[in-house]
């Protein structure tokens, strides 16, 4: 399958670094750099998915080749007055590294999925509860009340929300999605709303914002739960009114978008600890639609490894072989759907028989990955590799410094927030990051296997 590009432009080798670092953990894709001269030049010609900008103010001037690439600034500075600089150049978002590489690969994710055949995957549902599920999205399709998805991570809440999106009569409208996780706060609002010209210094011409862009179509908001409270306000009037005032604007533009909220959180606890209105909990939770997790329903497992397997590889790969299948099904799948595709993901690369059918041996799960690593023996093999007792596959493939440094970090964090009694705001603070950070990592190591505490 083709590899999206992402184009770093002007990046010293620092910067560079912490980019690479990021996109280690996003699969498919490939980083080019050039030059801010080259960059309309290298634009045309590879059709990037994204651009990251070393100086947001490289965003060309003049017409870009359509569909136009997402521009983010990205920098080791953390500063504040760096954040509002790439908003005045006008680029999507702005990330400081490493602080923010994590909401950086989560902006990317959706924006390399565009491009693929992932607009509307088919709902998977041979379990009892995805079928139920499946008949009630069919039902409420047509409608153009909010629905508000919750589950774990990586449980499919994009894909449930693309299908309401691809059977309801706004087919054929855009579907625009964005995650309020993802992005600094000070861009958020125009991310969302827009802003008019002149609405800050740099603002050359007015851009609208998502509500804007998904008009006659649907918008999803994922992670809405991380929506600053007082922008939640704002929020709750689009929703109320069906228009927005965009940022500097003096009129408010009227708007038809249905909308979809997700969300991994406790609602109910999210509005105790003041961390979501309760109005606006009300005004999105019209119907509310709960995915459970793939380990509550092992009937899904297989036919789901199998789409993943057949998607992922462009119809190369068709199908698991009895031990594989045994193998996926005696997992518990912490990390979800998601996970699952990861291991797919695994899978195609290291299927080395020319059948179209994936053995247990390609099957490699994270425990397998994150284990301890020892030389090949005599028949050039090492002995951890899975589906093997005292023989396995081929040495490492691929380098692990990254999950080994990503697995240390979260050591520390769960160290910490056990000796905190599982209080996140007390262990965000002992470690030095916002809750909101925190409760960005925590949601990764339940993905990647980990138990996390609960809340205390």
């Amino acid at each position: 399958m083709s590899r999206a590009t992402i184009l770093l432009v002007d990046a010293e080798p620092a910067l560079r670094e912490a980019v690479v670092r990021v996109l280690a953990t996003i699969p498919r894709v490939r980083l080019q750099t050039c030059t801010a001269a080259a960059l309309p030049q290298t634009l045309e010609g590879t059709g990037a998915a994204a651009v990251l900008l070393a100086d947001a103010a490289a965003v060309p001037a003049g017409p870009l080749p359509q569909p136009r690439s997402a521009f983010a600034a990205v920098s080791l500075d953390a500063s504040h007055e760096r954040e509002l600089a790439a908003m005045r150049a006008g680029v999507d978002a702005h990330f400081a590294l490493p602080e923010m590489g994590e909401s950086l690969a989560q902006w990317l994710r959706p924006l390399l999925a565009s491009g693929r055949d992932f607009e509307a995957p088919a709902l998977v549902a041979r379990s009892a509860a995805m079928q139920g599920i499946d008949r009630f999205v069919s039902r409420i399709a047509s409608s153009a009340a909010t629905v508000f998805v919750t589950g774990e991570s990586g449980v499919g809440k994009e894909v449930l929300a693309r299908q309401l999106h691809a059977r309801s009569p706004r087919k054929r409208g855009p579907f625009e999605a964005i995650n309020c996780a993802a992005l600094p706060e000070a861009m958020l609002e125009a991310m969302l709303f827009g802003h008019a010209k002149g609405a800050f210094t740099g603002a050359v011409e007015a851009r609208p914002g998502k509500f804007q862009r998904a008009h006659g179509g649907t918008l999803l908001l994922d992670e809405v739960t991380e929506i600053p409270v007082h922008l939640q306000a704002k929020l709750l009037r689009a929703l109320q009114e069906r228009e927005v005032e965009p940022l500097g604007g003096r009129q408010a533009q009227r708007v038809d978008v249905r909308v979809i909220a997700t969300s991994n959180r406790d609602l109910r606890a999210a509005v105790a600890e003041g961390e979501l209105r309760e109005d606006l909990y009300y005004r999105l939770n019209v119907f509310p639609l709960c995915i459970p997790p793939l380990r509550e329903r092992p009937e899904d497992i297989v036919p789901l490894a199998q789409a993943l397997l057949r998607r992922l590889s462009g119809g190369r790969l068709q199908d698991l072989d009895a031990g594989a299948q045994r193998r996926l099904q005696a997992h518990d799948w912490p990390g979800n759907v998601r996970e699952l595709a990861n291991v797919m993901e695994r899978a195609i690369t290291l299927h080395e028989d020319e059948t179209p059918r994936v053995t247990a041996e390609a099957v490699w799960l994270d425990a397998d990955m994150l284990g301890p690593w020892a030389s090949p023996n005599a028949a050039g093999v090492a002995p951890h590799a899975p589906g093997h007792a005292a023989e396995g596959i081929d040495e490492n493939p691929t380098p692990m410094l990254e999950q080994t440094l990503q697995t240390q970090e979260g050591r520390v964090i769960l160290n910490v927030l056990r000796e905190s009694g599982g209080r996140r705001k007390e262990a965000a603070d002992r470690l030095g990051i916002s809750p909101r950070t925190l409760r960005y990592k925590l949601a990764r190591l339940r993905e990647h296997g980990f138990a996390v505490p609960a809340s205390g």
